[in-house]
């Protein structure tokens, strides 16, 4: 795992993103966690998910955790990040962000939310695939 973030290649499974992160946003919004996504020009799916206090409003901004699904075929890199709900980039979250990562994501670890998220997908996958689908943690 690198820093405040959490990447996943699942391998051979790229038909199925679309699948997967709409189950992800559904599943999650089931939990009680409130979800916004949206697939990008590019193909890759921006997905915030916040619950209750776990997540604080910054200088008006409400924190998430951030999950990018990106297909690069035949395989699929997945994210978990702390980011901005809803938004992929606001320039001035720069000036707060150093100071605001650090506490968020050991926040995220605590309670799990990003296995969660990873697990959720790989159960997703399998299910699609028929068969357990090799992944791997990317540093």
């Amino acid at each position: 795992m690198g820093l405040f973030r959490s990447t996943k290649l699942f391998c051979d499974v790229a038909p199925y993103s679309d699948t997967v992160a709409n189950s992800l946003m559904s599943s999650l919004r089931y939990d009680g966690y409130e979800v916004d996504g949206i697939k990008l020009p590019s193909g890759d799916w921006d997905i915030s998910i916040k619950k209750g206090n776990l997540f604080k409003a910054v200088l008006g901004l409400q924190t998430a955790l951030k999950i990018r699904i990106s297909p690069a075929v035949p395989h699929v890199y997945v994210k978990a990040s702390v980011g901005i709900f809803g938004q992929q980039a606001i320039p001035t979250a720069w000036v707060w962000w150093p100071f605001a990562i650090p506490q968020l994501w050991g926040m995220i670890q605590q309670n799990k939310l990003d296995k969660l998220v990873m697990d959720k997908i790989q159960n997703e996958f399998n299910r699609l695939a028929r068969y357990p689908v090799v992944s791997r943690n990317i540093d």
